[in-house]
């Protein structure tokens, strides 16, 4: 509904004087009793696994539902052993039951509603896990992890069908308000069966509709004879697949109907995608906010139609709350979530309410810190709030106001130092931020440059929102020096001085090329990609033209900054190629965000020539000889190499300062070149225990 660089919460002049008409109304699903129609769907945090419900994992969802949210839905548990992943909670275990009453009560105290998902993989996972065959509707592999599972026989199915039950049952004693069959969406188990581009069985539970539908009703059938008439039982629902040989909308709007029809669902979440198409299912900042939310309003229609009484939700990039209770006045949703928003911020709704939206940690829809490190099998945590995770030690009310304030001079005003900056202040310190830029935001300023990343704005705008908020001392244009320091006398130097991009990717693809190992390297015209995506911004380097042919070198980071550049030249007319040692264009990004990336790079107007496993050997300028899968490539009549990759930490006050200042501290970028993530997180810590 909005475009990808509307960020309303962070433009507006005052964002506090919306008046919500639908966002904060109490609501019911069936019999159960919501405060309000905020939720977040289930999503996988890897806290909790096994017969493990962790403080951690309760923690988390306690911080939520204190935030305001109405209503919470927890991560699935697996209901059966051969749908068991790394990060799986065992759902037919009733050793679970004691555990998770503890997190269903500590819930309940906070005024939120709870439910929890009931999940099968089928072949959206591997066997490396369970050891088990991976089961499917059809003997077809998945898309991503590529396995051929076994086509489920009639006992199978019976079997599958009964651990829905069985996992119904382990929810309801656990104190949830609701169950939610996970999934008529995404390519899990019950989406397998019911779209044609997973399901070529010529059985029963094969061909027609009604067919394909039909383990999808003997689950719920299943479920509402062990959980009762009485107990919520939702469900996930495609809205298309958008995936070939799969189903549109108009066809999942007959599913939604038929299943209303059945009287056995409360609610359905309405979704969207496979993981043939995986920017559907978990989308970034390349795809538009509230990209669902049109759909839903069509399925919605369909259901309501059909029975009046079954609520719908609709998800998918809602990342402002105003924004929320629009689509609940035009009709879309019954319930809107902010899964991700609440990832960043468990307290929305409490800031929405009181005024507060200003304050609101805004989620950017970067997807590094939440479901990129849950595909890598990592903790969930947020890259904005360095509390998501750490709910007990970071979180709301755990900053004390320190009883001795010191001065504190903070150097660099990239993500790290004005992070640091801004809980200092709270902390009751003073203290001076110093950039030697004219403007704040450090590498964050360059990055939001490359096409469709411009919501890495959202930290530097919020963090400058808190830094006058707690009226500290910033002075920009200054660079920090061992005398200066002597003048300020601080009692504590925090260093968040970030780091740059050396003049050749030394440990080129971890051949230990260096800049003599190539010939010629010095006659050529050599930029970085920060030079290049300045623009109009001041910094030391400045802005460089890098002329009409240029090619983009990756030294094997593989993330955004290589491919995201050649496509930002690109995208500005330039002829650009792009040579890097690996084979995968941002291989390092998780699938969500790369599917998106290559689909718009390899279908531009303009493209890009690409050369994958390719090093420099010879330059003999304007002339540059890759070794291209072992043979040599001329790329002749170049403006400029514009290099993209690994930074280095520029902590050379580090040394000088430990005579001058008591107490010294290096953050972010700083310590080593890494991300966004670590650049925030550390500058919360460095002053958490001052």
């Amino acid at each position: 509904m909005n475009d990808t660089t509307d960020f309303a919460i962070l433009h507006d002049d005052d964002p506090n004087d919306y008046q919500y008409e639908h966002l904060f109304e109490p609501t019911s699903i069936g019999s159960l009793e919501l405060r309000n129609r905020l939720m977040m769907t289930g999503h996988t945090t890897n806290y909790a696994r096994g017969t493990d419900i962790t403080d951690t994992f309760i923690d988390y969802y306690v911080e939520r539902g204190e935030g305001g949210i109405g209503l919470i839905v927890m991560a699935y548990l697996a209901n059966h052993p051969n749908s068991v992943s790394g990060s799986a909670i065992h759902g037919w275990d009733d050793d679970l039951v004691p555990q998770l009453r503890r997190l269903t009560d500590a819930v309940h105290e906070t005024g939120a509603k709870i439910i929890c998902q009931n999940l099968h993989y089928g072949r959206q996972m591997t066997s490396l896990v369970s050891e088990r065959p991976v089961v499917s509707s059809s003997d077809i592999p998945g898309p991503v992890n590529r396995e051929m599972p076994r086509q489920m026989t009639h006992e199978e199915i019976r079997e599958v069908v009964e651990g829905y039950a069985t996992t119904a049952s382990v929810i309801q004693r656990s104190g949830f308000d609701g169950v939610e069959i996970h999934s008529g969406y995404g390519g899990y188990l019950l989406s397998q069966f019911i779209s044609p581009y997973s399901n070529e069985r010529t059985d029963e539970y094969g061909g027609s509709l009604e067919n394909r539908l039909r383990i999808v009703y003997e689950t719920l059938d299943a479920v509402r004879d062990e959980v009762g008439e009485e107990f919520i039982v939702g469900l996930q629902v495609n809205a298309t697949d958008d995936a070939p040989h799969g189903m549109g909308v108009e066809e999942y709007e007959e599913v939604a109907r038929l299943l209303a029809a059945t009287g056995h669902v409360d609610y359905l979440v309405v979704k969207a995608g496979t993981y043939e198409k995986q920017d559907y299912i978990v989308p970034d900042m390349q795809r538009e906010r509230a990209l669902l939310a049109p759909l839903a309003k069509r399925v919605r229609a369909a259901v309501k139609a059909e029975n009046p009484d079954v609520t719908v939700a609709t998800t998918g990039r809602i990342t402002d709350p105003r924004e929320a209770d629009q689509i609940l006045q035009e009709g879309a949703a019954d319930l809107v979530s902010m899964t991700r928003g609440h990832i960043a911020d468990p307290h929305i709704a409490r800031k929405a309410q009181e005024g507060r939206l200003d304050e609101l940690i805004e989620c950017m829809g970067c997807n590094q810190g939440c479901i990129q490190r849950i595909y890598e099998g990592a903790a969930c945590r947020c890259v904005l709030n360095p509390a998501t995770g750490f709910e007990a030690d970071l979180g709301v009310g755990t900053l004390a106001e320190t009883t001795h304030p010191k001065d504190v001079l903070i150097v660099g005003g990239g993500p790290a130092g004005m992070k640091a900056a801004e809980v200092a202040a709270r902390a009751g310190h003073r203290v001076t931020l110093c950039e030697r830029d004219e403007t704040l935001g450090g590498q964050v300023r360059f990055a939001k440059e490359i096409p469709k990343k411009a919501e890495f704005e959202k930290p530097v705008l919020w963090l400058r929102e808190a830094l006058d908020r707690e009226d500290i001392d910033v002075r920009t244009g200054v660079k920090v020096t061992t005398e200066y320091v002597e003048r300020e006398s601080p009692d504590v130097v925090i260093l968040a001085t970030g780091s740059s991009q050396p003049s050749f990717p030394r440990g080129y693809h971890g051949l230990g090329i260096r800049e003599e190992d190539v010939p010629g390297w010095d006659d050529a015209r050599v930029l970085t990609s920060t030079q290049v995506l300045a623009g109009s911004i001041t910094t030391e380097t400045g802005y460089a033209d890098p002329g009409d042919h240029v090619l983009v070198i990756d030294d094997g980071e593989h993330h955004w900054k290589g491919v995201g550049t050649a496509k930002f030249l690109a995208e500005e007319g330039r002829t650009v190629q792009f040579a890097q040692p690996g084979g995968d264009p941002g291989g390092d990004l998780t699938g969500p965000t790369k599917a998106k990336l290559h689909r718009d790079v390899f279908s531009m107007d303009n493209p890009i020539e690409m050369h994958t496993f390719a090093t420099v050997e010879r330059i003999d300028w304007p002339t540059v000889t890759l070794r291209k899968r072992g043979q040599a490539v001329d790329l002749s009549k170049l403006d400029s190499i514009v290099l993209a990759g690994f930074h280095r930490a520029e902590n050379g006050l580090e040394t000088a300062l430990s005579d001058v200042v008591p107490e010294v501290r290096v953050v972010g970028d700083a310590v080593a070149a890494r991300t966004i993530k670590e650049a925030i997180h550390e500058g919360e810590r460095a002053v958490r225990d001052l």
